[in-house]
């Protein structure tokens, strides 16, 4: 359904810095924001790839974001107790305890602490966009890092979560995730967008000088390969990909969307009259199960279950107890529980992280304006 672009009063300055990034034929993007479970700011703006305007119904791939919507979905199997965070993984899923990795807690796994943050071997991209078969691989893969330390794991995350869905509800993270958090709160988010979504999908464009953080420098960890070669980044926002579920990186969303799940995440797990979760249990998932540098690229991590935290080098914005989770190319998507204030921001063009202020800029003047809000109340 078509909306109308919304800057409620005293978030003016959002919309201000979104425009000069957004506006006119820059790229598209869109930025959305609520405040106590209302929306304050939806926008979006610029060019698809293609040309045409970004209109209200545009997605676009999220990236890392999608670890987010994955770790919502743990949350609703923990919950159910169909899932124990505090369980070995091998007591889920006996064949991860290949190489020795089977005593790792779910919640751990999930915290990045696996040792697995890549698959050594060659893969096709019809392999990597079967979750099953990719969820094996990971299973089978003997850890290359340290297990029990933090390692950023880029796509092995989202095998880990989805296959953890899969053995303990008995459907797929794109099917739970449409079924029991899409459906019932009317987001436009999606892991394997249906036919009907692929018409509405701004296609990734890269900057010419775009890549992964941890890829840029001297002495890059020969290692990062079996990490970040996995991605099909060509590919993002194409319709063999957004139909493929890609739970590590692939799903795609608007920011109204995205900031309405985080919405729900801290106004106590409810959301216009549905409630996923109880405060406990997100109060669980934002306690720190995995903190330190990275073993193969030496940035600072720190999670909980599946879920960035504050203090760390993500962008996230200014609250110490800012959560969520940011995406390749400059994308971010969380909540300040302090503000009770969610947010999400979806680009439609990757930059590299030293020189893309959006995000930051964007996050910074929010803060402001929410700050000021209620301060006001």
């Amino acid at each position: 359904m078509s909306r109308e672009r919304l800057v409620a009063p005293g978030f003016e300055p959002v919309a201000k810095v979104f425009d000069k990034y957004h506006a006119g034929d820059h790229h598209g993007a869109s930025f959305a924001a609520t405040v106590k479970g209302r929306q304050v700011v939806d926008l979006w703006g610029g060019k698809k790839s293609d040309g045409s305007s970004w209109g209200s119904d545009t997605v676009c791939v999220v990236a890392s974001g999608t670890k987010g919507i994955c770790a919502v979905a743990v949350l609703m199997c923990v919950e159910r107790g169909l899932v124990d965070l505090e369980a070995r993984i091998d007591s889920v899923w006996p064949e991860f305890a290949t190489g020795g990795k089977g005593h790792v807690t779910v919640g751990d796994a999930l915290a990045h602490v696996a040792g697995v943050p890549g698959i050594e071997r060659s893969l096709t991209f019809e392999e990597i966009i079967d979750p099953v078969l990719m969820a094996r691989y990971t299973a089978e893969q003997v850890p290359f890092v340290k297990v029990g330390l933090p390692t950023y794991h880029a796509l092995t995350y989202g095998w880990i979560a989805s296959e953890i869905v899969r053995r303990t509800d008995g459907r797929s993270i794109g099917t739970f995730v449409r079924e029991e958090i899409a459906g019932p709160l009317s987001l436009d988010l999606h892991i394997g967008a249906p036919e009907s979504v692929i018409p509405r999908i701004a296609k990734t464009v890269r900057a010419s000088d775009y890549n992964y953080t941890a890829l840029m420098g001297k002495d890059v960890d020969p290692r990062l390969a079996f990490v970040y070669g996995l991605m099909p980044t060509d590919k993002a926002g194409t319709p063999e990909m957004s139909r493929a579920e890609l739970p590590g990186g692939g799903g795609v969303a608007s920011a109204y969307a995205m900031s309405r799940l985080y919405a729900m995440l801290v106004n106590e797990g409810e959301l216009d009259g549905v409630r996923l979760l109880k405060p406990e249990t997100i109060a669980i998932a934002r306690r720190e199960r995995s903190v330190g540098a990275d073993e193969l690229s030496g940035r600072l991590l720190r999670f909980g279950v599946g879920f960035e935290l504050n203090p760390n080098p993500s962008r996230l914005g200014m609250a110490p107890d800012a959560f969520g989770h940011t995406g390749a190319g400059g994308s971010t998507h969380g909540a300040w529980p302090s503000l009770r204030t969610s947010f999400s921001y979806a680009v439609g063009e990757f930059q590299p992280e030293p020189r893309d202020s959006r995000g930051i800029e964007l996050l910074d003047v929010l803060d402001e304006c929410a700050v000021k809000a209620r301060k006001s109340n």
